[in-house]
């Protein structure tokens, strides 16, 4: 991505692993919501105020954490590739030859043919795991997991309110409640969209186009819900809020709508709840090494069992990036846009 924000391909000269760094030729990359987060300068704008990064050029995602990276860079979170060579490191030399997922955020992204991220950000995929599961092993399976079974917590028999439930991320949300044996209430804003959803057996579903939200919850859940994922924000981000019990817990993880939540203090004070903000590799960086093993273990075995399949819409190559990125914004897509780099 350049500088005025244009996104195109370019020929450069791939970058050499340096200590505890390994090359990748990249198979497979997803386009994500939060490709476009760095695409429209979101990520920016919403560090420059915080008080770390007051007088600073270079806002940090934390004040001694990693710089935001102004354009020129590659996009891309995560994706899928075989190491070809790796910088001086015992880690990243057993790695060589290995089929790889990786997360290697901008500025060096994974939306390239070759790739360098640190040696601790590849992870060996089994052999019977496809490409297209690899290529998307991080950003959703990692988010799902940890929002639910780390910092909600949801108990079995709860229940959980999700708005965007038609996104792939949702989709896991849902398969972890029929593990851990929880509820969950999928809230979209189209009829089309609930009718995708109640046709792939889901429910309990709102569809806030016909019915307001607080009004539809009282048909699965009268009293409120004790837990809830919002990453629309706005006005319904605001409605959430109205939905939950007491002592309820909603964790925010996205800023869809574009448009701040607005409520009163006294919609937290009243029933107590606790209205948390979530990001992944903020979440991650402070866990311990253990925690984070689990976490990747646990994703590897709910990806090959399929409870976390992602399904895939199409798969784009580089030349065909504009059409990629169109596709990936449109709405009611029912799968991944996926990036070929490599066969």
């Amino acid at each position: 991505m350049s500088g005025d924000g244009t996104i195109s391909v370019r020929e450069r000269e791939p970058d050499a692993p340096g200590r505890g760094e390994v090359q990748v030729r990249m198979r497979l990359a997803p386009i994500n919501p939060s490709d476009f987060n760095f695409v429209n300068g979101t990520y920016r704008d919403a560090l420059a105020p915080l008080a770390w990064n007051r007088g600073k050029d270079e806002p940090r995602y934390a004040p001694e954490g990693d710089v935001c990276p102004a354009p020129p860079y590659a996009l891309g979170g995560e994706g899928v590739g075989v190491v070809e060579s790796a910088g001086p490191g015992w880690w990243g030399a057993r790695l060589v030859g290995k089929r790889v997922a990786v997360v290697a955020p901008p500025p060096r992204g994974t939306w390239q043919e070759l790739a360098c991220v640190d040696a601790g950000r590849a992870i060996p995929v089994p052999a019977a795991m496809p490409d297209e599961q690899a290529a998307s092993f991080f950003v959703n399976p990692l988010t799902a997991l940890a929002m639910v079974r780390h910092v909600l917590r949801v108990p079995r028999g709860g229940w959980l309110l999700q708005t965007a439930a038609g996104s792939a991320l949702s989709s896991m949300v849902r398969a972890l409640a029929k593990e851990d044996g929880f509820f969950v209430i999928a809230v979209v804003r189209s009829a089309a969209g609930a009718d995708r959803l109640r046709a792939g057996g889901v429910e309990a579903v709102i569809a806030t186009d016909e019915t307001p939200l607080s009004e539809g919850l009282q048909r699965y859940a009268p009293n409120g819900v004790g837990y809830a994922l919002d990453c629309v924000g706005g006005p319904l981000g605001a409605e959430v809020l109205r939905c939950m019990r007491p002592a309820g817990h909603v964790l925010s993880y996205g800023t869809l709508s574009g448009e701040p939540v607005s409520f009163s203090p006294r919609d937290l004070i009243m029933p107590t709840l606790r209205y948390e903000g979530f990001y992944l590799p903020g979440w991650l960086a402070r866990q311990s090494m253990l925690t984070r093993l689990r976490l990747i273990r646990d994703a590897i075995r709910l990806i090959n069992n399929g409870t976390f399949a992602t399904p895939v819409q199409a798969t784009y190559t580089l030349d065909q990036l504009d059409e990629a990125l169109a596709a990936a914004q449109r709405t009611g897509r029912t799968g991944k846009i996926l990036l070929r780099l490599a066969d």
